[in-house]
């Protein structure tokens, strides 16, 4: 068995992330390692129809269980990857520059809003610094008007250090979801329906 590190980022063992096995739709070949598995005294390997994912890549991996792993990591690879671009508002002349990139719709919210609530006051002022999450499929960028009542809400209501990564982990999931179901509009209407509860 291969050690419980996430297939999709570092996250794993060494980094001190839990992750989870995710077992997928069996290929023929599967099948048969399978049998083989259950006749052979010893045999030993990581089963070739499930792999190791953490907690942010786990959703995403769980919405298509329903394929073989090959092509649900390649699904991921070419319809979930991202980057997630920093712009310099206090120097102009600075090109936006990509501050990380990495697969699937949670992590790259999740990233979205560490960064953008870190550089955002509870009265709503911002740093002169902005975030634009790029998606590298056919989906338009995600981005927050510089103005965004939602942004200040939910920065207002975060409660402490302990609490907050799950509040963002929990939005992060919701516009992940929203976003497979009906795009980009879709995971922003999830923003605003869930600073509706806040209000």
């Amino acid at each position: 068995m291969m050690p419980p590190n996430c297939c999709l980022c570092e996250n794993g063992i060494e980094t001190g992330h839990e992750c989870e096995l995710v077992y997928f739709s069996k290929t023929e070949s599967d099948r048969q390692w399978h049998a083989m598995a259950a006749t052979g005294e010893g045999f030993t390997g990581h089963p070739p129809d499930c792999d190791w994912f953490c907690d942010l890549h786990m959703e995403s991996a769980k919405s298509l269980v329903h394929w073989d792993l090959p092509t649900a990591l390649r699904h991921l690879r070419e319809n979930e990857s991202w980057q997630l671009i920093y712009i310099d508002l206090f120097d102009r002349d600075t090109p936006p520059s990509v501050q990380k990139s990495g697969v699937g719709f949670e992590s790259g919210f999740k990233l979205f809003w560490d960064r953008i609530l870190a550089t955002t006051e509870a009265d709503g002022r911002r740093y002169p610094s902005d975030y634009r999450l790029s998606f590298l499929g056919n989906h338009p960028d995600y981005s927050l008007p510089r103005d965004c009542p939602e942004l200040s809400l939910i920065k207002q209501n975060i409660p402490g250090d302990e609490k907050a990564s799950e509040v963002i982990k929990l939005l992060s999931a919701g516009q992940a979801s929203q976003m497979r179901k009906g795009g980009l509009k879709e995971a922003e209407k999830h923003l605003t329906d869930h600073c509706k509860q806040l209000s």
